[in-house]
């Protein structure tokens, strides 16, 4: 089973329209930090609209129906 995931509201695809998509991987990001400077799991998203692949930061994802 799949999961779907909205990306958040920071990102340009959001801001275009391409909201939702399937998780497609997680990672423990070496580079990418959440806020407070600590390491964070980085999402890989196939966007539903575009097709693209994104990287984002899960903490930052909601769940979709």
């Amino acid at each position: 089973m799949t999961r779907r995931v909205q990306i958040p509201a920071y990102t340009d695809h959001w801001m275009k329209g391409d909201r939702f998509g399937e998780l497609i991987d997680v990672r423990w990001g070496k580079v990418f930090k959440n806020r407070w400077g600590d390491k964070a799991n980085v999402a890989h998203v196939k966007l539903d609209t575009s097709k693209k692949i994104v990287r984002v930061l899960l903490d930052d994802c909601t769940e979709a129906d």
